[in-house]
This record gives structure tokens, sequence and C-alpha cells, in this order.
């Protein structure tokens, strides 16, 4: 079993990549609304996902999903879309508009997903294959709201549900990555990889502020905030997003990110917990922390 309920009607699968640090390190969320009856599953992760996530719905006994919702059009999260749609054809896909000729024809994606990710991982994460455009929804599932949110990709949305009287917030990677260490702190870092528009990503919170807050915020990397977590998780991300600009400006374009990265966690007690991970999710996140890092250098020193 690779899934826990969250909350009555909303569960978190787990969706495996074969890649040390990478098995646990994305999410699917399931809901399922009994009063509008109506089914919504959240990201199918990269293709390497979809066989394991087919078994948990599966295994939860839910039929074909109504709807497939993608915050945004990034291999890790929507690659296994085609394959999906193999096994699940009378679900309706909800994507970015701007994304969806790269879900009918995926090639160019994929390469350019190879050229900034390494082989290594691409091939960890699998090949997208095509999505026909009949699959698309031609309507937005009740309860539903979509709020534009670029930033992290050009093409970005997220989405807010209400549910019982619960507030759930899918925000993608508009809102960066959140974990909650077993300690009970967070560690949490921006999202901003090459190419990078500050004033954008910032505004793309602020709509998410605006939309008020959520009881619970659904993340595709792992894991969610409720509580006083999710009352301060948006206003932290942007918080983090000024810190890291005014940091990096310190330096060059030049300068290693290895020297960034240790001011970094030097001035931002949101991102010292990285080396409380286990050593193979240190060594991802890092990874991506220099990813974020030449993001920001490249809206810097442009």
């Amino acid at each position: 079993m690779a899934f826990r309920e969250i909350l009555p009607g909303l569960t978190e699968i787990f969706l495996h990549v074969e890649k040390e640090g990478f098995e646990n390190f994305l999410s699917s969320w399931l809901i399922r609304d009994e009063k509008r009856g109506q089914t919504i599953l959240v990201e199918t992760g990269p293709a390497a996902s979809v066989p394991g996530l087919c078994n948990d719905l599966e295994e939860m006994k839910k039929d074909s999903p109504d709807y497939l919702i993608y915050t945004h059009i990034h291999i890790d999260h929507s690659g296994g879309v085609g394959q999906f749609h193999k096994i699940y054809p009378n679900t309706k896909i909800l994507a970015p508009l701007g994304g969806h000729a790269h879900l009918i024809a995926p090639d160019r994606l994929y390469e350019a997903s190879l050229a900034t990710l390494g082989v290594s991982l691409i091939d960890s994460y699998g090949k997208p294959i095509a999505l026909p455009s009949e699959a698309f929804a031609m309507g937005v599932p009740d309860g539903l709201s979509i709020i534009n949110t670029p930033g992290h990709a050009p093409f970005h949305d997220s989405y807010l549900y209400e549910m019982d009287g619960i507030r759930m917030l899918f925000p993608g990677e508009a809102a960066g990555f959140f974990y909650k260490l077993p300690d009970g702190a967070v560690y949490q870092r921006p999202a901003t990889p090459h190419k990078f528009f500050y004033d954008t990503a910032v505004e793309s919170l602020n709509l998410l502020l605006e939309a008020g807050q959520a009881d619970i915020i659904c993340y595709p990397h792992y894991g969610s905030a409720t509580g006083s977590d999710a009352k301060f998780a948006l206003e932290n991300a942007k918080k983090q997003l000024k810190l890291w600009k005014e940091i990096i400006a310190e330096f060059t374009a030049d300068t290693p990110a290895d020297e960034i990265i240790a001011a970094l966690c030097e001035r931002d007690g949101l991102l010292r917990g990285v080396n409380a991970l286990d050593k193979a999710d240190t060594e991802r996140e890092l990874y991506f922390i220099r990813q974020s890092i030449a993001g920001f250098k490249g809206y810097i020193f442009k």
C-alpha cells in the first residue's frame, strides 16, 4: 500500500520512482467528493509512476476518476498522462491551456527535460507518450477554482477545492517545496529553475494568499501543510524568495553554487533542515537547490 487518507475524501498517493532519493519524492492526490458525486485525481507524476498509481487506485477500489488535473507540464508531474489515459480513457484531463500542445506532442518537452535534468533522472522518470486532444475536459468540476500562478513554469495553475467546508489548495510548485521534518520543524525551499522571473513568482504567491486561507495545502512533492503550517507556508515562501534574491545578489554570476548554498543555509532558517534529511534525500535537495540558484542567477545577472 502506497497511500494514506489525510482527510475524509482526500487521499495522498505516494508515487514511486526507481532512483535513490526519489522513492518518496512525488505525490498524487485523490479527492472523492460523495456529495457532488465526483472523483478528481491531482497529477500522475512521470510515466514510470503510472503502473504503481493505477495499482493503488485498484486497491482502493476506486472507479475511473472523473477528472485528472495537472498544475503544470513538467515531466515529473504530467509525464504519465498518456499512459494513464490508456488505462482510464474516460477520465477527462484538465491542465493549463498553454501546455496542452506538450501533452498532445510530448517529444519536444522530453528533449528539453533531458537537456535540463540529465539522462539518469529522465530515464528514471520514463518517456511520455502522446495524449489524444479529445481527452481534455470541456468544463471545470464543481467546487474547483483555478488560479493562474506562473513563476515556476510559464504555464502553471493552482487549484482550490472546497469540500464539506474544507478548503484544499493544490499549489503545484508555485509555493516551492515544503517538508515536515520528524522533529516537527519545517524544511522549505523555492522551486525556481531557469528561466526564472522573480516578480511573476511573487505575484503568483500574492494571488494564492488573496484566495483566502486554506485548511490544507497539498504539495505535489510529498506531504501537506495543515494548521499553523498552512497558515504561514505561503507567506514564508514569499519571504524566502525575497531573502534568496538579496543573498544571491551579494555574489557574482560566476560564484560557485556551493559557496552560495553555505550562505543560504546560514541565513535562511527554513533551509537549514536540508542537513536533517536522509543522505540520499539531502543529495537530491542539494541538486534542486543548485537548480534554483541558477534560476536566481539568470534573473539577477541578466
